[in-house]
């Protein structure tokens, strides 16, 4: 995925703080030798219509709806601009043009007036000053700089020095470098910091004893500047994958709980065989507290909460599963490693016995069951529940829409989130991941800290554009790229198609969410479908209470190592299911979901498997070219997927990765002017030399190389 930078700092984040200085109304900064300009309150609207001579008028709740509306002043370059005095907080507005309900594309939320989707923007209030975080600037040697402004209330008082404080959960220092009262500027440093993530509250007042609300800043030290295309993602089901005491049995029916806790995911953490595989990034199954017994699944079985999806408290975890205590450690443990936790948040609906239900049922929206008679997903995809026991919020309501977003928050208040993937998007309205994207960024996003945020949009083989609707500056980060993982599966695990369509499925989806920044979530296989082994080995239909057989013919590792390899190396962030590593067998949900197997379990091409996985997982880890590299294809045939990840400009950091399915001739690479004359492959520890300006790269049965140049940090 191409960068996607402006003047240092993200495209969505430049996007973000435009539109939000818009909505807020918080005006421009001054230059470091001026007062900063009192702030501009309430509403500023700004829209450019097709038409010069188009009738534009803003309507809102800022007077109850009011037909006509105010009409905007004209500019000079055919713009136009309302300014609206408001109170404080959230106001819903719509642009008319010529009598077109719109919402407004410069701010990043909506909401939702007599079934119209318009515009949400949130006035800051005046009266008190405003303290944000610029930037975050850190080194691998422990060194980090927080820069802050403060823009001063109506009233124009400046900043008062001495009111300056900062806070961290960790008892870290981070001491006030300078100010300039006059300008707002802050600086803080401190040094001596180890590996890992910390967080700091920053407070100020004015001269009038007024208080800004709390900034908070997000320092990590780590090797590099972090970015979502530097991601290797582990899934974990945390019940599925190891208890206190290590390995955990089959349950007794595949519905049932398996016993598998966070602390048995910190042990693995602790043990460094996550990290092995390159991953730099956890996504945990929800943590939710659930309910107790069994409850019918629609092919009439019996199905416990094992998977978290049912939240019955949406501020408290499952006791089975971890506590607080633990999962405080878990978090430490995880960013001393320079790990990122993504939670799993179901903001779509929760179960019957959560206090919602009760409390407020006018919340709930009330349809049909999704997948049901003439409940067809299409036409009731926003509207269906899943199960009578699992009612869906009503995100077109306001009310809602604050509480939802506010649980959700609570991943990161209290907890440090990194991330979120975010169950269900494609049943909610945009509206929806729109709110909670902007909530998370516009208090913890900052330069030296992304939060990640991929969206679960489950879409059959071809279902690009299904995905581009959600992406974007304002969207989501990413979304899983379901269409892809249908395209290994048809080329690799069933040899159904020419590898040439791995790269027309990859190119397919950059040309429909091109322009979003997204970067995509690449997978094999998930929790909700068969294991890829299985679909290799011919036997992932059936029952899926049935368990499919673990496979013994080599051939299934062999597709499966070449599955993996090709998420790992293309742009985006891979996405390892955990027991992917080791080919482990899965038909359907909930046979997809089996117990981790324990080491001593574990057949010599699963452990094979896992030792390609690893190598190239620390490959890309390592490779700035293989996680942010443009790709250029080579070669892609019948057999062959052959691709350059290139940084422009840079020859010595290239990568090249020979993806091949079957035997075919050899195929000579040439290289850019100035490329390394030896490359070392990093699965098999081979050199291979450039003649002419050519490499010879070879095409074996299920075939992996990743050729990284010899004289850089990645080949030694």
């Amino acid at each position: 995925m191409a960068a996607f930078r402006s003047r240092g700092k993200s495209a969505r984040a430049a996007s973000i703080a435009l539109a939000l200085g818009v909505a807020l109304g918080s005006g421009c900064a001054s230059s470091s030798e001026e007062a900063p300009s009192p702030r501009v309150c309430g509403l500023r609207i700004w829209h450019k219509p097709v038409s010069r001579d188009a009738h534009v008028e803003i309507v809102g709740d800022h007077d109850g709806w009011k037909r006509p509306g105010v009409v905007p002043e004209l500019t000079a370059d055919g713009w136009r601009v309302a300014a609206i005095d408001t109170t404080p907080g959230e106001h819903a507005y719509a642009i008319l043009e010529d009598g077109v309900w719109l919402a407004d594309r410069n701010v990043p939320m909506t909401a939702f007036h007599e079934g119209r989707e318009v515009a949400l923007a949130v006035v800051s209030d005046c009266e008190r000053p405003l303290l944000s975080v610029d930037g975050v600037d850190a080194t691998a040697e422990g060194r980090a700089v927080v820069r802050a402004s403060f823009l001063p209330a109506r009233s124009g008082a400046l900043l008062e020095p001495a009111s300056v404080t900062v806070t961290s959960r960790d008892g870290v220092d981070l001491p006030l470098a300078s100010f300039d009262a006059k300008t707002g500027a802050l600086r803080f440093e401190a040094s001596g910091l180890k590996r890992g993530k910390y967080i700091f509250s920053l407070g100020a007042k004015d001269t009038a004893g007024r208080e800004a609300d709390e900034a908070i800043a997000t320092v990590w030290i780590e090797p590099y500047r972090w970015d979502p295309r530097d991601a290797i993602v582990y899934q974990v089901f945390v019940d599925r994958f190891r208890g206190d005491a290590g390995p955990l049995a089959t349950p007794p029916r595949p519905s049932d709980r398996a016993g598998g806790t966070l602390a048995g995911v910190r042990q693995a953490l602790e043990s460094g065989e996550i990290e092995a595989l390159g991953a730099n990034t956890l996504w945990l199954s929800p943590l939710y507290e659930n309910p107790e017994g069994d409850f019918p699944g629609n092919d009439g079985r019996a199905y416990t909460s094992y998977h978290g999806y049912w939240p019955i408290a949406s501020r408290a975890l499952d006791a089975r599963v971890a506590s607080e205590a633990e999962l405080d450690r878990f978090m430490a443990v995880a960013h001393a490693r320079g790990i990122r936790v993504l939670f799993d948040v179901v903001p779509n609906h929760v179960h019957e016995q959560h206090p919602w239900v009760k409390q407020h049922p006018d919340w709930f929206k009330t349809d049909c069951l999704c997948g049901q008679g003439a409940c067809d997903w299409a036409a009731h995809i926003r509207t269906c529940w899943f199960a009578p026991y699992l009612p869906d919020l009503d995100w077109t309501r306001s009310d809602v829409a604050r509480a939802a977003t506010a649980e959700v928050m609570w991943w990161f208040e209290r907890w440090g989130a990194d991330g979120l993937r975010i169950d269900a998007v494609p049943m909610m309205p945009r509206a929806a991941t729109r709110r909670i994207a902007t909530a998370v960024r516009s208090r913890y996003g900052h330069e030296g800290n992304v939060p990640y945020i991929l969206g679960e949009n489950f879409t059959g083989p071809g279902g690009y554009q299904n995905l581009r609707y959600d992406l974007g500056p304002f969207g989501l980060d990413g979304s899983f790229h379901f269409p892809l993982m249908w395209t290994l599966r048809q080329t690799i695990a069933e040899e159904a198609g020419p590898m040439a369509d791995i790269e027309q499925s990859f190119r397919a989806g950059e040309t429909a969410w091109d322009g979003a920044g997204a970067v995509m979530g690449l997978m094999i296989d998930n929790h909700d479908v068969s294991r890829f082994a299985s679909v290799s080995a011919g036997n992932a239909g059936g029952d899926a209470w049935s368990p499919a057989p673990q496979p013994l013919d080599p051939l299934v590792y062999a597709k499966q190592r070449l599955a993996l390899a090709t998420v790992l190396t293309l742009p985006g962030a891979p996405v390892i299911y955990y027991g992917d590593e080791v080919g482990l067998a899965g038909r359907n949900d909930p046979d997809s979901r089996k117990v981790m197997p324990a080491e001593g379990a574990l057949l010599p091409a699963q452990i094979e498997t896992r030792d390609l996985a690893r190598k190239v997982g620390k490959a890309r880890a390592c490779s700035e070219a293989l996680r942010r590299g443009a790709l250029r294809t080579l070669v892609a045939d019948k057999e062959r997927f052959v691709f350059a990840r290139e940084i422009a400009g840079d020859v010595h950091g290239a990568a090249i990765v020979s993806l091949s399915r079957r035997p075919s001739l050899a195929v000579e690479i040439p290289l850019p002017a100035g490329a390394p004359a030896v490359f070392v492959d990093a699965v098999t520890g081979a050199r291979v030399e450039a003649r002419d300006g050519a490499a010879s790269l070879p095409a074996d049965a299920f075939g992996v190389h990743v050729l990284l140049p010899a004289d850089g940090p990645c080949a030694r």
